[in-house]
């Protein structure tokens, strides 16, 4: 299974807004550090702030905020929001003749919900603790100074 990248852009956004804990994000400073395409990134966050993730502060000192605590924030509740088709296969659009009872399809469904289990036991905050994306984050302020 491979995620669009579409919901990729909002698993960063959420991390980068997080990482930056509570300080105003903006669309810009987003973009350039993860060289997104702005207009692209306007869609992402559209989203993830009607869905409640981030909360948007408009203005001149205006910007993005986690809309929720990052210990809420399912990482597969994400996944699952912005995806538009989580199966791993179409097989209404390959006409095949094993439908409706074709084993292969109950077990492919079964690991796609493993995966998102999996994911579900882990949130926004688990992720931004680690060692390693604190390490890779090192110059978000940095990077927002200049």
């Amino acid at each position: 299974m491979q995620l669009t990248r579409f919901t990729d852009y909002s698993l960063r956004v959420l991390l980068y807004v997080g990482r930056a804990k509570g300080r105003i994000c903006t669309m810009a400073e987003i973009a350039a550090y993860f060289g997104i395409s702005l207009e692209h990134l306007r869609k992402v966050v559209h989203r993830l702030a009607r869905l409640g993730y981030l909360r948007s502060c408009r203005g001149r000192s205006g910007g993005l905020l986690l809309g929720r605590d990052a210990d809420a924030i399912r990482l597969g509740e994400v996944i699952v929001a912005m995806e538009e088709d989580l199966s791993i296969i179409d097989c209404e659009a390959l006409a095949c003749v094993l439908l409706p009872d074709c084993a292969l399809k109950i077990e492919l469904d079964r690991a796609g919900r493993a995966f998102l289990a999996a994911l579900n036991e882990k949130t926004l905050a688990d992720v931004l603790g680690s060692r390693r994306m604190q390490r890779q984050f090192r110059g978000i302020e940095i990077a927002h100074a200049s």
